[in-house]
């Protein structure tokens, strides 16, 4: 293919990323305003693939497809769908999502994954080169879908070149892709391209057809033939329209001298891109009431307006739709688009939108047909494209009634969107001058606290929201109720409340439901008074496990009571099953919230491995989904497992991450103090470490949250031990006491037991810790186990009972060190020492250092047994990157088959893992 004239540098850069495909180039995004030249360089990068032997998979974004859910991903992955060699779960998936099976439909990252899968399954064989032009104009969920691919493509033999204009909103932005920013032609390259077109116009104009231009390639073709229909006249040229609109306007003047018969078939192109030949005649036909040949876009042709190549018929450039459609008259638009909505009756994706733009009012049958439409987009995870429909569907109503309850259900799809604050916030806005039912005033005030819209520091709002959901009980709206009051006790617990409100608040919904009929109620009261009213709730929670085992919602309302009130082993036993759950219908929002849950369930029952790989799985998924709180919950999460492995600088950092992030809640500032002072205590600075910890029972400081307090009893202890401080910490131990006679969770009260231990005089200190050693369950609490016997063991020895000692101290060791726990490992190891017994110092192995934290977790879960694909849902990459991980993790491990991994890491993994 010729060089483009004037791009030889942006050719060359294109060369070199096709060139790069095979070796994992990864992504790039060519942007520049209309005309620039965008178009001509993809087609040149697309022509120097294919003679490279890669294979090309190519979309373009066309402005009446915006609305169809997965228009250009059909165009993008149909090739592939037909493939039978690929996998057959992914490309059920997709097909799932464009409408081509029956099979459920995961969300869209769910269909992000898969459309990744497919791509790089496709690429095994054959570099492969994804080319999206015109990308500014795909459906969101297209886009959303092609930026999630894109960003995870890096080490894959598959590439992404997409043009997008600039002015335009498109998710490449967000993405921070590479970009290749097209400017101006050079002056040299302009002068040239203009005497190619224009050697018979006066050297005036052609001046200042140059300096009109400014560089624009498309405007340097078009101005010319402006001109020459202007009787060489250069007024037109003065005006002060930006480029696409003086080309726009260019493109109109050619209009009048085209067939009225043309004119009217180029309208039903402007207003429907997606439409071939066939229908741009039968269409136009329908509209004017005069037969149509096919000859009449023969004027187009000539004119320089259109291509045409067989049945296919595409503008010369988009802002010739552009001034097609603007110039004819509305009354010819209207009749154009009620005879598409005609024509098109097979196809209702595409009608109904048509059928939307023709109504000139309110109109029931539209209406339900845009209902329709959107919930079928809901069916196929295009959230955006339901927003829309549903949004469009207000404007059709008759009544406020109708109205509010469109535009609330689009306000509550928008929600679940990327840019959903933005979104939400403009929906919702649109109901502030209707009438709404008592119903609907409660569905909005739950839509403005969903979509972050209030502030959280307002206690004023979560008594509104109370005070809607009492409403909603009495309207006889009891789900939307039972939501309203789980929002509030949530809001409560993520952004703190005053002691006052909750029992109020608590009081309120006993009342509703006084003998926890409803699961809700019981979550409800745990997130409120996880203590106080810890006892009937774990109640209500053992009574489901036994009387309801297979009812996934009264199952998930008791986990989350578990998980909420520390009965972390029960939790977790349920857990790894729901998430693989999660995995399979690729819930990712649903999924990232549960990780975090679990991650931090898991760190209490020494899973700390595990805790980790979901800790960060749930913050790549937080971020990816637009997710900031579950993100900071996932980070506060890594803080607290670096904490508790000595990995102190590591914690420092992520520490000071979350506290100074904007999205930072009191509930995440309290989680991250906790884990900050543990990390004090093992980095062997205690002072700092009880101070740290000992804000956290104080009230009046903005670091205390009611929930974190009774959990971090133990953690103060040690630390008041470590810096002499015991007369403070039992003073802070006295207040707290009177607390465990409310609740049965083990959690709190193997806290408490320890802290009664470390705390106690010399004389009543072997009562204690054999006490705390004899709590019921310990043994599935490996680290607090360890650590009580670690204490034995030390007052033991310190008391000159040196063989009783070592029983303790062993066992203490060997707890401790598969966990990585170094800080009290080494302390272990230390007392041992002191008894005379043996214990050589324990360095980590080099095969594990030699891992990177990504090597180690992929390490890891292979070892558990999960294979390549398995792997790369968990870790969000293909499982040819997995696979391409292990060819180099073997090596450094001293192995060389998968089954010997195991083996590996239990050796490597005595000591502390890498810092990560």
């Amino acid at each position: 293919m010729e060089a483009l004239y004037g791009r030889e540098a942006e050719q060359a850069r294109l060369a070199e990323f096709v060139g790069s495909v095979g070796r994992g180039s990864g992504a790039l995004v060519l942007r520049g305003e209309a005309g620039i030249g965008k178009s001509a360089l993809l087609e040149a990068a697309a022509h120097d693939a294919r003679g490279q032997g890669l294979t090309v998979l190519t979309a373009h974004g066309i402005p009446a497809e915006t609305r169809l859910p997965f228009g250009a991903l059909h165009q993008l992955l149909w090739p592939l769908l037909r493939d039978g060699d690929l996998p057959a779960k992914p490309r059920e998936t997709v097909k799932a999502a464009l409408g081509q099976s029956s099979a459920v439909v995961p969300d869209l990252y769910g269909i992000a994954f898969a459309a990744l899968d497919l791509l790089v399954e496709a690429a095994g064989s054959n570099p492969l080169l994804v080319v999206a032009e015109d990308a500014h104009w795909f459906d969101r969920p297209s886009a959303d879908v092609l930026g999630f691919v894109a960003r995870r493509l890096a080490g894959e033999p598959v590439g992404v070149l997409a043009a997008v204009r600039d002015g335009q909103t498109d998710p490449f932005t967000e993405a921070g892709l590479p970009e290749l920013l097209l400017g101006p032609l050079p002056a040299a390259a302009s002068q040239h391209l203009l005497e190619q077109q224009a050697s018979d116009l006066p050297l005036r104009i052609r001046a200042r057809i140059l300096q009109t231009a400014r560089g624009n390639p498309l405007a340097l073709l078009e101005l010319p033939a402006a001109v020459r229909q202007s009787d060489e006249n250069e007024t037109s040229l003065h005006s002060p329209l930006p480029t696409s609109a003086r080309l726009e306007r260019a493109f109109a003047a050619r209009l009048p001298d085209i067939p009225p018969v043309t004119r009217a078939v180029l309208l039903v192109l402007a207003a429907d891109g997606h439409c071939r030949l066939p229908e741009l005649l039968a269409v136009a036909v329908r509209a004017g009431g005069a037969a149509i040949g096919i000859e009449a876009i023969e004027p187009a042709v000539t004119a320089g307006l259109v291509t045409a190549d067989g049945a296919t018929v595409r503008f010369r450039h988009p802002l010739v739709a552009s001034a097609v459609y603007r110039n004819a008259a509305l009354s010819d638009r209207i009749a154009t688009h009620a005879a598409l909505a005609a024509v098109l009756a097979a196809e209702p994706n595409r009608a109904v939108w048509h059928r939307a733009t023709a109504a000139m009012g309110p109109d029931p049958q539209i209406t339900a047909d845009l209902l329709a439409f959107a919930d079928r987009a809901v069916a196929r995870g295009a959230l955006s494209v339901a927003v829309d429909a549903l949004e469009r569907a207000a404007t059709l109503t008759a009544t406020d009634t109708d109205r509010a309850v469109l535009l609330l259900r689009a306000a509550e799809l928008a929600c679940n969107l990327p840019d959903r604050r933005t979104k939400a916030a403009a929906l919702l806005d649109s109901t502030r001058l209707l009438d709404l039912d008592v119903r609907d005033q409660a569905r909005r005030a739950l839509l403005e606290e969903l979509a972050g819209l209030r502030p959280a520091d307002d206690p004023a709002f979560t008594r509104t929201l109370i005070g809607h959901a009492l409403a909603a009980q009495q309207a006889g709206e009891g789900d939307l109720s039972r939501n309203l009051l789980w929002t509030a006790a949530l809001r409560c617990w993520m952004h703190g409340s005053t002691e006052q409100l909750r029992s109020w608040f608590a009081s309120v919904v006993e009342d509703l439901d006084p003998r926890m009929e409803n699961g809700n109620t019981a979550l409800v009261l745990a997130c409120l008074q996880p203590i106080e009213r810890g006892r009937a709730v774990l109640r209500h929670a053992a009574r489901v496990r036994e009387q309801s085992p297979f009812d996934p919602l009264q199952m998930s309302h008791a986990i989350a009571i578990e998980g909420l009130l520390g009965e972390f082993p029960a939790a977790v036993a349920a857990m790894a099953a729901t998430a693989s759950h999660m995995r399979e219908q690729g819930r990712a929002m649903t999924l990232a919230r549960f990780l975090s849950v679990w991650a931090g369930a898991d760190i209490w029952v020494g899973q700390w491995d595990r805790a980790l790989d979901n800790s960060q799985e749930c913050e790549r998924l937080a971020t990816a989904i637009d997710e900031p709180v579950w993100r900071l919950m996932a980070l506060g999460h890594r803080i607290a497992i670096a904490a508790h492995r000595s990995q102190n600088d590591e914690a420092e950092v992520l520490g000071k991450e979350i506290l100074t992030d904007r999205h930072l809640t009191p509930y995440l500032r309290a989680v991250a103090h906790r884990a900050l002072g543990i990390n004090a205590l093992t980095a062997g600075r205690p002072q700092e470490a009880f101070d740290r910890l000992a804000r956290l029972f104080d009230p009046a400081d903005p670091v205390h949250h009611y929930c974190i307090e009774p959990f971090t009893v133990a953690e103060l202890a040690d630390a008041a031990h470590a810096a002499g401080r015991l007369e403070q910490a039992r003073t802070i131990l006295s207040r707290v006491e009177p607390l465990t006679a409310h609740t049965t969770a083990a959690a709190f009260h193997i806290s408490m037991n320890h802290a009664r231990a470390r705390l106690a005089p010399d004389r009543e200190a072997e009562k204690a810790l054999t006490t705390a050693l004899a709590t019921p369950g310990l043994a599935d609490w490996p680290y607090h186990r360890a650590r009580l016997h670690l204490s034995y063991g030390q007052y033991l020895r310190r008391s000159r009972r040196i063989s009783e000692s070592r029983p303790h101290l062993h066992l203490a060791l060997d707890l401790l060190q598969p966990l990585g726990a170094v800080h009290w490992a080494d302390q272990a190891r230390n007392e041992l020492r002191a008894t005379g017994a043996l214990s050589p110092d324990h360095a980590p192995a080099p095969a594990l250092s030699a891992l990177t934290p990504q090597e180690l977790r992929i390490a890891r879960l292979a070892a558990q047994g999960h294979t390549n694909r398995d792997i790369g849902q968990h870790l969000h990459m293909s499982h040819r990157t997995v696979g391409a991980h292990l060819y180099k993790i073997f090596p450094k491990l001293g192995i060389s088959a998968r089954s010997q991994l195991r083996t590996a890491l239990e050796g490597a993994l005595a000591g502390p893992p890498p810092k990560s």
